[in-house]
């Protein structure tokens, strides 16, 4: 089945004018059930003038990340198909009587040339009206208004299934902001806790070392005890290590 069309909707909302301005031109005191036909020409073609415009959208969305685009264009198209039938059969019965109208449009007065002519074509268009008046004007009019509402439905659905979409997209975003959230602290405290094991064993070690010996024990050869500070061990002239006291100053 074939999907939504541009040129199905561009020449369903020309057809639409055209029928518009013959039931509207020249006819100031038309019959209420013209008024009506008119009344409904123009409600439908400014519905497909939305539909036009939101065409470019709908025939945009992905079919396959949405399953319910395929089944929108699907849809769309077999209204505006129905819809193009109709008008056209309305067009149709009205086409000899709308050309013939377009000759005499420059007749101004009785004397102009083709003024009994114009007549007659009045009383035509009169006699069709007429006969198009009753059932048959009614079902072409109730035809229309169903097309305009199952469009003006269908655009709906679309405008909602739109604004769903949006509304979800914004969830599953908000969703996945918490968890890279989430996941940031859970970095920042394993990072923190990395850190910490690294830094400690090393002020540790560092507090673990003996005190360096005093540059000038060192250069004179001499060594402190730990357990007696004032007791020093001295190298004597054979090597050996002799204990002295260090006087109190």
């Amino acid at each position: 089945m074939a999907s939504l069309s541009i040129g199905d909707i561009v020449l369903c909302s020309q057809i639409a004018y055209r029928l518009l301005t013959a039931a509207t031109t020249g006819r100031k005191n038309a019959p209420r059930d013209i008024r009506e036909l008119e009344h409904t020409l123009l409600a439908l073609n400014f519905s497909l003038t939305h539909l036009q415009k939101a065409s470019t959208v709908i025939l945009s969305r992905n079919t396959n990340l949405e399953p319910d685009a395929a089944d929108i264009q699907k849809h769309l198209g077999v209204m505006v198909r129905s819809c193009r039938q109709t008008l056209e059969d309305l067009e149709r019965m009205t086409a000899k009587y709308r050309d013939t109208m377009k000759d005499f449009t420059s007749i101004q007065s009785i004397d102009s040339p083709g003024y009994a002519s114009l007549v007659t074509l009045k009383i035509q268009w009169r006699r069709f009206m007429w006969d198009l008046r009753g059932e048959s004007l009614t079902r072409y009019r109730q035809k229309l208004e169903t097309h305009s509402a199952a469009i003006n439905l269908m655009l709906n659905t679309c405008i909602w299934s739109t604004a769903d979409r949006i509304e979800e997209d914004s969830r599953r975003q908000g969703q996945r902001l918490e968890e890279l959230l989430h996941e940031a602290s859970n970095f920042n405290g394993i990072f923190s806790h990395l850190m910490q094991s690294i830094h400690l064993p090393i002020v540790s070690h560092r507090y673990s070392i003996s005190p360096v010996s005093s540059p000038s024990s060192v250069l004179s050869g001499s060594t402190l005890r730990e357990d007696d500070p004032s007791e020093i061990y001295t190298p004597d002239n054979h090597g050996h290590m002799v204990s002295s006291q260090i006087r109190a100053q």
